[in-house]
Protein backbone atom coordinates (compact mmCIF):
# COMPACT_ATOMS: atom_id res chain seq x y z
CA UNK A 1 0.00 0.00 0.00
CA UNK A 2 1.22 3.50 -0.77
CA UNK A 3 -0.14 7.03 -1.08
CA UNK A 4 0.62 9.33 -4.01
CA UNK A 5 -0.15 13.01 -3.39
CA UNK A 6 0.35 15.82 -5.93
CA UNK A 7 -0.45 19.18 -4.38
CA UNK A 8 -2.62 21.67 -6.25
CA UNK A 9 -1.96 25.37 -5.68
CA UNK A 10 -4.58 28.08 -5.74
CA UNK A 11 -7.59 26.04 -4.66
CA UNK A 12 -10.89 27.84 -4.12
CA UNK A 13 -12.01 25.94 -1.03
CA UNK A 14 -13.39 28.07 1.75
CA UNK A 15 -11.36 26.57 4.62
CA UNK A 16 -7.64 27.32 4.77
CA UNK A 17 -6.79 23.69 5.64
CA UNK A 18 -8.67 22.48 2.55
CA UNK A 19 -7.10 25.06 0.24
CA UNK A 20 -3.61 24.17 1.47
CA UNK A 21 -4.03 20.41 1.05
CA UNK A 22 -6.01 20.22 -2.19
CA UNK A 23 -4.35 17.48 -4.20
CA UNK A 24 -4.53 14.73 -6.78
CA UNK A 25 -4.80 11.66 -4.55
CA UNK A 26 -3.98 8.09 -5.49
CA UNK A 27 -3.89 5.16 -3.04
CA UNK A 28 -2.27 2.01 -4.37
CA UNK A 29 -3.26 -1.38 -2.97
CA UNK A 30 -1.35 -4.35 -4.39
CA UNK A 31 -0.04 -1.90 -7.01
CA UNK A 32 -3.58 -1.06 -8.18
CA UNK A 33 -4.93 2.45 -7.95
CA UNK A 34 -7.95 2.34 -5.64
CA UNK A 35 -8.75 6.01 -6.37
CA UNK A 36 -9.40 5.48 -10.08
CA UNK A 37 -13.04 6.27 -10.82
CA UNK A 38 -15.57 6.67 -13.61
CA UNK A 39 -17.63 9.87 -13.66
CA UNK A 40 -21.18 8.99 -14.70
CA UNK A 41 -21.88 12.55 -15.84
CA UNK A 42 -18.94 12.90 -18.22
CA UNK A 43 -18.37 9.15 -18.66
CA UNK A 44 -14.66 9.78 -18.18
CA UNK A 45 -12.23 7.39 -16.52
CA UNK A 46 -10.03 9.37 -14.12
CA UNK A 47 -6.88 8.22 -12.33
CA UNK A 48 -6.85 10.58 -9.33
CA UNK A 49 -9.31 12.12 -6.93
CA UNK A 50 -9.12 15.88 -6.47
CA UNK A 51 -9.71 16.23 -2.73
CA UNK A 52 -8.30 18.06 0.30
CA UNK A 53 -6.03 15.51 2.00
CA UNK A 54 -6.48 17.11 5.42
CA UNK A 55 -9.67 15.24 6.36
CA UNK A 56 -8.27 11.79 5.61
CA UNK A 57 -5.02 12.60 7.45
CA UNK A 58 -6.87 14.02 10.45
CA UNK A 59 -9.14 10.97 10.65
CA UNK A 60 -6.20 8.57 10.54
CA UNK A 61 -4.31 10.55 13.19
CA UNK A 62 -7.36 10.74 15.45
CA UNK A 63 -8.10 7.00 15.18
CA UNK A 64 -4.47 5.85 15.16
CA UNK A 65 -4.73 3.86 18.39
CA UNK A 66 -8.12 2.41 17.49
CA UNK A 67 -6.64 1.17 14.21
CA UNK A 68 -3.47 -0.39 15.60
CA UNK A 69 -4.81 -1.38 19.03
CA UNK A 70 -8.09 -2.79 17.77
CA UNK A 71 -8.68 -6.42 16.90
CA UNK A 72 -11.64 -7.79 14.94
CA UNK A 73 -12.59 -4.28 13.84
CA UNK A 74 -12.61 -2.76 10.37
CA UNK A 75 -11.84 0.94 9.90
CA UNK A 76 -13.29 2.36 6.70
CA UNK A 77 -11.65 5.49 5.36
CA UNK A 78 -15.00 6.71 4.07
CA UNK A 79 -15.65 7.83 7.64
CA UNK A 80 -13.22 10.65 6.86
CA UNK A 81 -14.64 11.83 3.53
CA UNK A 82 -16.31 14.99 5.00
CA UNK A 83 -18.33 15.64 1.86
CA UNK A 84 -15.62 14.50 -0.59
CA UNK A 85 -15.48 11.20 -2.43
CA UNK A 86 -13.15 8.44 -1.24
CA UNK A 87 -12.85 4.80 -2.32
CA UNK A 88 -14.26 2.06 -0.11
CA UNK A 89 -11.05 0.96 1.61
CA UNK A 90 -10.91 -0.59 5.06
CA UNK A 91 -8.02 -1.39 7.41
CA UNK A 92 -7.73 -4.15 9.96
CA UNK A 93 -4.78 -5.01 12.23
CA UNK A 94 -4.24 -8.37 13.92
CA UNK A 95 -1.06 -7.52 15.82
CA UNK A 96 1.71 -8.55 13.46
CA UNK A 97 0.03 -7.91 10.12
CA UNK A 98 -2.19 -5.25 8.60
CA UNK A 99 -4.90 -5.95 6.03
CA UNK A 100 -6.18 -3.45 3.49
CA UNK A 101 -9.39 -4.40 1.69
CA UNK A 102 -11.06 -2.52 -1.14
CA UNK A 103 -14.58 -2.99 -2.49
CA UNK A 104 -16.04 -1.61 -5.69
CA UNK A 105 -18.21 1.33 -4.80
CA UNK A 106 -20.90 3.53 -6.35
CA UNK A 107 -21.01 7.07 -5.03
CA UNK A 108 -24.30 8.93 -5.44
CA UNK A 109 -22.98 12.36 -4.50
CA UNK A 110 -20.88 12.94 -6.52
CA UNK A 111 -22.08 10.34 -9.04
CA UNK A 112 -18.96 8.17 -9.41
CA UNK A 113 -18.00 4.51 -9.62
CA UNK A 114 -14.83 3.14 -8.05
CA UNK A 115 -14.13 -0.21 -9.75
CA UNK A 116 -11.26 -1.35 -7.54
CA UNK A 117 -11.79 -4.52 -5.52
CA UNK A 118 -8.84 -6.26 -3.95
CA UNK A 119 -6.72 -6.58 -0.86
CA UNK A 120 -3.19 -6.48 0.43
CA UNK A 121 -1.55 -7.77 3.60
CA UNK A 122 1.58 -6.10 4.87
CA UNK A 123 3.66 -6.18 8.06
CA UNK A 124 2.44 -3.88 10.77
CA UNK A 125 5.64 -1.83 10.69
CA UNK A 126 5.27 -1.18 6.98
CA UNK A 127 1.65 -0.10 7.47
CA UNK A 128 2.59 2.28 10.27
CA UNK A 129 5.32 3.81 8.14
CA UNK A 130 2.96 4.27 5.18
CA UNK A 131 0.14 5.91 7.15
CA UNK A 132 2.53 8.03 9.23
CA UNK A 133 4.29 9.20 6.07
CA UNK A 134 1.01 10.35 4.57
CA UNK A 135 -0.05 12.19 7.72
CA UNK A 136 3.33 13.87 8.05
CA UNK A 137 3.24 15.00 4.42
CA UNK A 138 -0.10 16.68 5.07
CA UNK A 139 1.16 18.31 8.29
CA UNK A 140 4.26 19.59 6.50
CA UNK A 141 2.17 20.95 3.63
CA UNK A 142 -0.08 22.84 6.05
CA UNK A 143 2.93 24.35 7.81
CA UNK A 144 4.53 25.27 4.51
CA UNK A 145 1.35 27.04 3.44
CA UNK A 146 1.25 29.05 6.66
CA UNK A 147 -1.59 27.13 8.35
CA UNK A 148 -0.53 26.93 11.99
CA UNK A 149 -1.93 24.81 14.83
CA UNK A 150 -4.20 22.79 12.59
CA UNK A 151 -6.20 20.04 14.24
CA UNK A 152 -4.32 17.32 12.38
CA UNK A 153 -0.94 18.81 13.41
CA UNK A 154 -1.93 18.96 17.08
CA UNK A 155 -3.38 15.45 17.01
CA UNK A 156 -0.39 13.94 15.19
CA UNK A 157 2.08 15.66 17.51
CA UNK A 158 0.38 13.98 20.45
CA UNK A 159 0.39 10.56 18.75
CA UNK A 160 4.04 10.92 17.69
CA UNK A 161 5.06 11.79 21.25
CA UNK A 162 3.24 8.72 22.59
CA UNK A 163 4.86 6.48 19.98
CA UNK A 164 8.31 7.59 21.15
CA UNK A 165 7.71 6.49 24.76
CA UNK A 166 7.37 2.68 25.19
CA UNK A 167 5.19 2.90 28.31
CA UNK A 168 2.94 5.57 26.80
CA UNK A 169 2.70 3.61 23.56
CA UNK A 170 1.63 0.45 25.44
CA UNK A 171 -1.08 2.35 27.32
CA UNK A 172 -2.39 4.06 24.19
CA UNK A 173 -2.57 0.79 22.29
CA UNK A 174 -4.32 -0.86 25.24
CA UNK A 175 -6.88 1.97 25.21
CA UNK A 176 -7.39 1.40 21.50
CA UNK A 177 -8.00 -2.29 22.19
CA UNK A 178 -10.90 -1.22 24.42
CA UNK A 179 -12.14 1.08 21.66
CA UNK A 180 -11.30 4.21 23.67
CA UNK A 181 -9.35 7.40 23.03
CA UNK A 182 -6.28 7.23 25.32
CA UNK A 183 -6.26 11.04 25.63
CA UNK A 184 -9.82 11.18 26.97
CA UNK A 185 -10.17 7.83 28.71
CA UNK A 186 -12.48 7.42 31.72
CA UNK A 187 -10.72 6.82 35.03
CA UNK A 188 -12.33 3.41 35.59
CA UNK A 189 -11.14 2.21 32.17
CA UNK A 190 -7.61 3.46 32.89
CA UNK A 191 -7.61 1.55 36.18
CA UNK A 192 -8.85 -1.56 34.40
CA UNK A 193 -5.97 -1.33 31.91
CA UNK A 194 -3.46 -0.90 34.72
CA UNK A 195 -4.75 -3.94 36.56
CA UNK A 196 -4.88 -6.03 33.38
CA UNK A 197 -1.26 -5.02 32.71
CA UNK A 198 -0.27 -6.66 36.00
CA UNK A 199 -1.49 -9.96 34.54
CA UNK A 200 -0.74 -9.67 30.83
CA UNK A 201 1.73 -7.84 28.63
CA UNK A 202 2.35 -7.08 24.96
CA UNK A 203 -0.01 -8.85 22.52
CA UNK A 204 -1.74 -11.00 25.19
CA UNK A 205 -2.74 -7.77 26.95
CA UNK A 206 -4.14 -6.30 23.75
CA UNK A 207 -6.08 -9.47 22.90
CA UNK A 208 -7.45 -9.71 26.43
CA UNK A 209 -8.65 -6.11 26.37
CA UNK A 210 -10.03 -6.35 22.83
CA UNK A 211 -11.91 -9.47 23.88
CA UNK A 212 -13.68 -7.74 26.75
CA UNK A 213 -14.50 -4.64 24.71
CA UNK A 214 -18.25 -4.09 24.89
CA UNK A 215 -18.55 -6.32 27.97
CA UNK A 216 -18.73 -5.15 31.56
CA UNK A 217 -15.22 -4.31 32.70
CA UNK A 218 -14.35 -5.26 36.26
CA UNK A 219 -11.32 -4.15 38.23
CA UNK A 220 -11.62 -7.47 40.09
CA UNK A 221 -10.05 -9.35 37.19
CA UNK A 222 -6.83 -9.92 39.16
CA UNK A 223 -8.81 -11.49 42.00
CA UNK A 224 -10.61 -13.71 39.50
CA UNK A 225 -7.31 -14.88 38.00
CA UNK A 226 -5.86 -15.49 41.46
CA UNK A 227 -8.88 -17.59 42.36
CA UNK A 228 -8.57 -19.73 39.23
CA UNK A 229 -4.82 -20.16 39.61
CA UNK A 230 -5.22 -21.15 43.27
CA UNK A 231 -6.82 -24.43 42.23
CA UNK A 232 -4.81 -27.61 42.95
CA UNK A 233 -1.96 -27.82 40.43
CA UNK A 234 -2.97 -31.27 39.16
CA UNK A 235 -6.26 -29.81 37.86
CA UNK A 236 -4.45 -27.61 35.33
CA UNK A 237 -0.80 -28.62 35.04
CA UNK A 238 0.36 -30.41 31.86
CA UNK A 239 3.93 -31.51 32.68
CA UNK A 240 4.56 -33.22 29.32
CA UNK A 241 3.50 -30.24 27.21
CA UNK A 242 6.86 -28.52 27.47
CA UNK A 243 8.72 -31.70 26.50
CA UNK A 244 6.64 -32.14 23.35
CA UNK A 245 7.06 -28.45 22.52
CA UNK A 246 10.83 -28.89 22.78
CA UNK A 247 10.67 -31.65 20.16
CA UNK A 248 8.89 -29.48 17.63
CA UNK A 249 10.72 -26.21 18.28
CA UNK A 250 12.05 -26.07 14.72
CA UNK A 251 8.56 -26.52 13.25
CA UNK A 252 7.04 -23.56 15.08
CA UNK A 253 9.65 -21.02 14.04
CA UNK A 254 8.37 -18.25 11.85
CA UNK A 255 9.45 -18.31 8.22
CA UNK A 256 9.64 -15.23 6.07
CA UNK A 257 6.18 -13.94 5.14
CA UNK A 258 4.49 -16.42 7.51
CA UNK A 259 0.97 -15.56 8.58
CA UNK A 260 -0.14 -16.53 12.11
CA UNK A 261 -2.33 -19.37 10.87
CA UNK A 262 0.61 -20.89 8.99
CA UNK A 263 2.54 -21.40 12.23
CA UNK A 264 -0.55 -22.90 13.85
CA UNK A 265 -1.08 -25.44 11.08
CA UNK A 266 2.59 -26.40 11.02
CA UNK A 267 2.82 -26.74 14.79
CA UNK A 268 -0.30 -28.92 14.92
CA UNK A 269 1.01 -31.37 12.36
CA UNK A 270 4.41 -31.55 14.09
CA UNK A 271 2.69 -31.94 17.48
CA UNK A 272 0.67 -34.91 16.24
CA UNK A 273 3.81 -36.48 14.84
CA UNK A 274 5.59 -36.04 18.17
CA UNK A 275 2.68 -37.74 19.94
CA UNK A 276 2.80 -40.57 17.41
CA UNK A 277 -0.77 -40.24 16.12
CA UNK A 278 -1.83 -40.34 12.47
CA UNK A 279 -4.14 -38.22 10.37
CA UNK A 280 -7.18 -40.36 11.17
CA UNK A 281 -6.66 -40.52 14.93
CA UNK A 282 -9.61 -39.05 16.82
CA UNK A 283 -9.56 -37.09 20.06
CA UNK A 284 -13.06 -37.61 21.40
CA UNK A 285 -12.42 -35.53 24.52
CA UNK A 286 -10.06 -32.88 25.80
CA UNK A 287 -9.40 -35.22 28.74
CA UNK A 288 -7.71 -37.73 26.41
CA UNK A 289 -5.20 -35.14 25.21
CA UNK A 290 -4.74 -33.83 28.77
CA UNK A 291 -3.80 -37.34 29.94
CA UNK A 292 -1.29 -37.66 27.09
CA UNK A 293 0.30 -34.44 28.31
CA UNK A 294 0.53 -35.64 31.90
CA UNK A 295 -2.71 -34.13 33.20
CA UNK A 296 -4.41 -37.27 34.50
CA UNK A 297 -6.51 -35.24 36.96
CA UNK A 298 -7.17 -32.26 34.70
CA UNK A 299 -10.49 -30.50 35.34
CA UNK A 300 -12.22 -27.54 33.65
CA UNK A 301 -12.81 -24.39 35.68
CA UNK A 302 -15.21 -21.46 35.81
CA UNK A 303 -13.61 -18.44 34.13
CA UNK A 304 -14.71 -14.85 33.70
CA UNK A 305 -16.92 -13.65 30.87
CA UNK A 306 -15.57 -13.88 27.34
CA UNK A 307 -12.58 -16.09 28.18
CA UNK A 308 -12.56 -19.67 26.91
CA UNK A 309 -9.24 -20.63 28.49
CA UNK A 310 -6.40 -19.07 30.46
CA UNK A 311 -2.83 -20.22 29.75
CA UNK A 312 -0.18 -19.62 32.40
CA UNK A 313 3.51 -20.40 32.15
CA UNK A 314 5.36 -20.88 35.43
CA UNK A 315 8.65 -22.37 36.58
CA UNK A 316 6.70 -25.53 37.24
CA UNK A 317 5.49 -25.84 33.68
CA UNK A 318 2.44 -24.87 31.66
CA UNK A 319 -1.01 -24.71 33.18
CA UNK A 320 -4.22 -24.48 31.19
CA UNK A 321 -7.40 -23.37 32.90
CA UNK A 322 -10.25 -24.37 30.59
CA UNK A 323 -13.65 -22.79 31.01
CA UNK A 324 -16.26 -25.54 31.34
CA UNK A 325 -18.48 -24.96 28.32
CA UNK A 326 -20.71 -27.92 29.16
CA UNK A 327 -22.29 -25.92 31.95
CA UNK A 328 -25.29 -24.17 30.46
CA UNK A 329 -24.64 -25.56 26.97
CA UNK A 330 -27.63 -26.38 24.79
CA UNK A 331 -26.49 -30.03 24.73
CA UNK A 332 -23.82 -32.18 26.32
CA UNK A 333 -22.32 -33.00 22.90
CA UNK A 334 -22.08 -29.34 21.86
CA UNK A 335 -20.46 -28.41 25.17
CA UNK A 336 -17.99 -31.28 24.91
CA UNK A 337 -16.98 -30.26 21.40
CA UNK A 338 -16.53 -26.66 22.48
CA UNK A 339 -14.37 -27.80 25.40
CA UNK A 340 -12.34 -29.97 23.04
CA UNK A 341 -11.67 -27.17 20.56
CA UNK A 342 -10.97 -24.53 23.21
CA UNK A 343 -8.52 -26.86 24.96
CA UNK A 344 -6.70 -27.56 21.69
CA UNK A 345 -6.54 -23.81 21.00
CA UNK A 346 -4.96 -23.30 24.43
CA UNK A 347 -2.41 -26.06 23.78
CA UNK A 348 -1.56 -24.37 20.48
CA UNK A 349 -1.08 -21.02 22.20
CA UNK A 350 1.16 -22.63 24.83
CA UNK A 351 3.25 -24.35 22.15
CA UNK A 352 3.58 -21.48 19.67
CA UNK A 353 4.16 -18.65 22.19
CA UNK A 354 6.36 -20.12 24.88
CA UNK A 355 7.84 -16.89 26.22
CA UNK A 356 4.58 -15.40 27.52
CA UNK A 357 3.63 -15.46 31.19
CA UNK A 358 -0.15 -15.49 30.65
CA UNK A 359 -2.57 -15.35 27.76
CA UNK A 360 -6.24 -15.91 27.10
CA UNK A 361 -8.22 -17.83 24.53
CA UNK A 362 -11.27 -15.79 23.55
CA UNK A 363 -13.71 -15.13 20.72
CA UNK A 364 -11.54 -12.79 18.63
CA UNK A 365 -10.85 -13.95 15.06
CA UNK A 366 -8.61 -11.31 13.49
CA UNK A 367 -5.99 -11.37 16.24
CA UNK A 368 -2.54 -12.89 15.87
CA UNK A 369 -2.56 -15.39 18.73
CA UNK A 370 -6.22 -16.33 18.37
CA UNK A 371 -5.73 -17.05 14.67
CA UNK A 372 -2.68 -19.18 15.45
CA UNK A 373 -4.54 -21.16 18.10
CA UNK A 374 -7.59 -21.74 15.90
CA UNK A 375 -5.42 -23.02 13.06
CA UNK A 376 -3.59 -25.32 15.48
CA UNK A 377 -6.83 -26.69 16.93
CA UNK A 378 -8.41 -27.31 13.52
CA UNK A 379 -5.41 -29.15 12.10
CA UNK A 380 -4.70 -31.02 15.33
CA UNK A 381 -8.25 -32.27 15.93
CA UNK A 382 -9.25 -32.72 12.27
CA UNK A 383 -6.07 -33.15 10.16
CA UNK A 384 -6.68 -32.03 6.61
CA UNK A 385 -5.46 -35.29 5.07
CA UNK A 386 -7.95 -37.33 7.08
CA UNK A 387 -10.75 -34.86 6.36
CA UNK A 388 -10.07 -34.74 2.62
CA UNK A 389 -9.86 -38.54 2.43
CA UNK A 390 -13.31 -38.87 3.98
CA UNK A 391 -14.69 -36.08 1.81
CA UNK A 392 -13.35 -37.85 -1.28
CA UNK A 393 -15.10 -41.03 -0.13
CA UNK A 394 -18.44 -39.23 -0.21
CA UNK A 395 -18.90 -38.21 3.43
CA UNK A 396 -20.43 -34.78 4.00
CA UNK A 397 -19.20 -32.13 6.45
CA UNK A 398 -21.60 -33.18 9.22
CA UNK A 399 -20.53 -36.82 9.02
CA UNK A 400 -16.84 -35.90 9.02
CA UNK A 401 -17.43 -33.55 11.96
CA UNK A 402 -19.01 -36.42 13.90
CA UNK A 403 -15.96 -38.58 13.16
CA UNK A 404 -13.48 -36.01 14.49
CA UNK A 405 -15.70 -34.55 17.23
CA UNK A 406 -15.54 -30.97 15.97
CA UNK A 407 -18.12 -28.64 14.48
CA UNK A 408 -19.05 -28.82 10.80
CA UNK A 409 -17.66 -25.28 10.44
CA UNK A 410 -14.19 -26.59 11.29
CA UNK A 411 -14.51 -29.30 8.65
CA UNK A 412 -15.72 -26.85 6.01
CA UNK A 413 -12.77 -24.56 6.78
CA UNK A 414 -10.32 -27.47 6.55
CA UNK A 415 -11.65 -28.46 3.14
CA UNK A 416 -11.67 -24.86 1.91
CA UNK A 417 -8.16 -24.19 3.24
CA UNK A 418 -6.53 -27.49 2.27
CA UNK A 419 -4.03 -25.93 -0.14
CA UNK A 420 -3.15 -23.23 2.35
CA UNK A 421 -2.56 -25.87 5.04
CA UNK A 422 -0.38 -28.02 2.82
CA UNK A 423 1.60 -24.96 1.78
CA UNK A 424 2.20 -24.00 5.43
CA UNK A 425 3.30 -27.53 6.30
CA UNK A 426 5.47 -28.34 3.28
CA UNK A 427 8.69 -27.72 5.24
CA UNK A 428 7.83 -30.68 7.48
CA UNK A 429 7.67 -33.16 4.60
Amino acid sequence: MRFSVEWIDGGSNGAAEERATLCDLRIYVSDQNACRFVDFVSNEDTEALIVPAVHLAEGLATDWWLVFGGRDREHRIQRYRTGFALPDLSFRADGSTFEVTGKSFYSKNPHLRFPFAGDETLPRGAAEATLAGFIEDVVDRLAGEGVRNSEVAVCWSRVAESRSDPDELAFCEASGALGLDPYAIPEDAARFIEQAHELFSDEPLIEFLAGVRGRARSCAVADQVDQVEARPAEQSNLPELGHVADQIEQAIRYHRDDRPWAVGYRAARAFRHALGVGAHHRYASHAILARQLGGARFEPARLFSGVRALVARTDGGTRIHLHDHQRGSRSADAGARTNNFAFARAVGDAVCFRDTRRSVINDLHHAERQATGRAFAAEFLAPVEGVVDMFGDGYDAEEIADEFDVSSYVIEDQIRNQNRIRGACHTLD
